[in-house]
C-alpha cells in the first residue's frame, strides 16, 4: 500500500470505496464498519470522515456501483424480438448477476441507514431506471395499456425476483419448494406476462 502522504485526496476517496466494496463482497454488511475499513486502509476512521460524510455515505457510493453492475448486466444481456423472451433474457442476467455479487447485492437492501438520513435521489433513480428496462418489455406486449400500468408490472417482476434470490441465498430457499431457481425465476416472468397479457385496457 502507498504511504499516507502519496493519496491525492480523489485517490484516497477512492481507496475507501474500493476497499469498501471489497470488504462487503468478502463478508458481508454486517460485519462491515468503520473500525474494519479504516484498518484495511491503514488510516484513522476519523480521516474517513473527512472525505464522506459518514458511513451511510460510503455504503451508498458501494451500492451505486453494484445497481451500475447490474446495468450493465442488463445491457449484456441477450437479445429477442419477442419482448416475453426478451424478460427471461433480463431475469437470467439478473441472476447471473447477484450470484456473482450476492453479498453486495444483499447490501442494497440489508443495510440499514441512520434514522433521518434519506435516500439520495439520485439512488431511486437508478433502481427506476433498471425497472423501466423491464417495463418496456410489458409496455411493448401490451402497448394498449397506459406506461404506469407497465411500470408497475416492471416493479413486480424485480421484487419478486429479488425475493426469490434472497431465499436462496439464505438458504431458505429449499425449505419453501425443491427447485432449480432458474425455473422458478422463468416461471415467475411468464405468470406476470401472462396476467399483464389478460389486462383489461
Amino acid at each position: 500500500m502507498a504511504r499516507r502522504a502519496d493519496h491525492t485526496r480523489a485517490e484516497l476517496a477512492k481507496l475507501v470505496v474500493d476497499t469498501a466494496e471489497e470488504l462487503i463482497a468478502e463478508d458481508g454488511i454486517d460485519a462491515f464498519s468503520a473500525r474494519t475499513l479504516s484498518r484495511a486502509i491503514g488510516y484513522t476512521a476519523g480521516t474517513l470522515y473527512h472525505h464522506f460524510k459518514d458511513l451511510d455515505d460510503i455504503v451508498t457510493q458501494v451500492n451505486s456501483r453494484t445497481l451500475a453492475g447490474l446495468a450493465q448486466a442488463f445491457d449484456g444481456a441477450e437479445q429477442a424480438a419477442d419482448p416475453a423472451v426478451q424478460l427471461r433474457y433480463y431475469a437470467d442476467a439478473f441472476l447471473g448477476y447477484i450470484s456473482l455479487k450476492r453479498n453486495l447485492w444483499n447490501a442494497l437492501f440489508e443495510f440499514r441507514r441512520k434514522q433521518g438520513v434519506a435516500v439520495p435521489p439520485w439512488y431511486i433513480e437508478a433502481i427506476a431506471s433498471l425497472i423501466r428496462i423491464v417495463a418496456e418489455c410489458f409496455q411493448q406486449i401490451r402497448p394498449d395499456l397506459p406506461p404506469e400500468t407497465a411500470r408497475l408490472s416492471g416493479q413486480l417482476v424485480f421484487a419478486s425476483i429479488h425475493s426469490v434470490v434472497s431465499l436462496e441465498s439464505s438458504g431458505r430457499l429449499g425449505l419453501v419448494m425443491d427447485r432449480d431457481i432458474q425455473q422458478v425465476v422463468h416461471e415467475l416472468v411468464d405468470m406476470h406476462v401472462t396476467a399483464f397479457r389478460h389486462r383489461s385496457a
